[in-house]
């Protein structure tokens, strides 16, 4: 598929004027409400663990205020920068995440990248602390729609049109194996993947690549004796719920035990030292424990419009690079949210996935909004 292609695929109205001003209103609408409910979801979270380890109670509440602000700030520098710009920066963004994933797996550089529980996911640069997969999932989106654009004529040839992708993208995905991180490393091949077939790869190709994927899936999960339990308690969910198990059942229980209507925002039981990670990786039990069924089918009801809107941004971009990154932008968020709500549900197998724009953590929510914020100035732009 062309850019040709793709002109004749989208009706003249949206091809020239870009996406109506409703559905930009409507995503901004929908990430702030997301942005809000998440502070008040965090410091309810978070408040009691503050408290027992000595600080004050809204402690991680103020972090993440002041990292929304970054976002808010991101939002607005992304909204008003023509995306195009990244075309041309493609190359440069992608080097700066790969040398930056290089820094953490490297000897030497454990003053600035520490092991925290048993990984070295993150950077700690002065005041400043944030997670470089992040980085790479945006940078692999966007490296990958840029060279797309250039490749439409080769995707017939696997040779040609595909394993460009794989000989420069297939080193960064094993830096971020090597942290090891393995829901990052199977999100951003995702993204890869996803951005591939938006931009017309066969599914011949697909199905070749899944030969040497499948395996090397399996080797990486399997070497990792913690990663490979996590696997078996998803598949025996009552074997080890002591051990293991023990995050996926509480979280079930605060689920569980809010009911309808949920047992009122503060009221979480849970959140008393019951679930690790309450704030962050499993907030969503939070939320669904102190406002029910009610309230967790409101927030994924948010989660499934925003990825709507993006999506429909997608399909009204003036040209081929312009709908791609908004498919892949919309991806990062779409996966994370059902991938954390899946993991919390115990539909996905136990691991690391925040819940965007909610849960505590800066990078995360600094990405989120930035995204929104590109995902704004494609809707706004029209054609050349």
């Amino acid at each position: 598929m062309t850019d040709h292609t793709l002109d004749w695929e989208l009706p003249r109205v949206q091809r020239t004027a870009g996406s109506p001003a409703w559905v930009r209103n409507a995503l901004l609408a929908i990430t702030l409400v997301l942005v809000v409910f998440g502070l008040l979801s965090v410091y309810s979270a978070s408040a009691f663990a503050a408290q027992q380890s000595g600080r004050p109670g809204n402690y991680v509440l103020l972090s993440q205020l002041a990292r929304a602000g970054v976002g808010v700030v991101a939002l607005i520098v992304a909204a008003f920068v023509d995306y195009r710009v990244y075309e041309r920066l493609a190359w440069p963004i992608l080097a700066v995440a790969a040398a930056l994933l290089l820094v953490l797996i490297l000897p030497g550089t454990t003053e600035i990248a520490p092991v925290r529980n048993g990984s070295r996911r993150w950077l700690e640069l002065g005041p400043v602390t944030f997670q470089p997969s992040e980085l790479a999932k945006v940078a692999v989106v966007v490296w990958t729609a840029a060279l797309a654009v250039r490749k439409q004529e080769a995707f017939d040839r696997f040779r040609g049109g595909v394993l460009p992708f794989l000989l420069i993208l297939g080193p960064v995905l094993v830096l971020i194996a090597a942290e090891p991180h393995l829901s990052a490393t199977l999100i951003t091949g995702g993204l890869l993947a996803t951005v591939l077939f938006a931009a017309g790869m066969r599914i011949r190709h697909f199905l070749l690549l899944a030969l040497p994927v499948v395996p090397a899936l399996w080797w990486l999960v399997s070497s990792n004796s913690y990663q490979l339990a996590r696997i078996l308690a998803f598949l025996d969910p009552g074997k080890d719920t002591s051990g293991i198990g023990y995050q996926l059942q509480q979280a079930e229980i605060a689920i569980g035990s809010g009911g309808v209507t949920g047992a009122g925002y503060g009221e979480s039981t849970q959140k008393l030292h019951y679930l690790p990670e309450a704030q962050n990786d499993f907030i969503y039990p939070i939320i669904a424990e102190e406002w029910g069924f009610v309230g967790a089918v409101a927030v994924l009801a948010l989660f499934l419009v925003w990825t709507h809107l993006g999506l429909r941004i997608a399909r009204s971009a003036p040209d081929l690079f312009g709908r791609l990154i908004a498919i892949g932008l919309t991806a990062i968020v779409a996966i994370g949210a059902f991938g954390h709500i899946g993991v919390t549900l115990g539909l996905l197998p136990t691991t690391g996935v925040s819940l965007p724009f909610i849960s505590a953590g800066g990078t995360g929510l600094v990405t989120a909004l930035g995204i929104t914020g590109v995902l704004l100035n494609v809707a706004s732009r029209r054609r050349r």
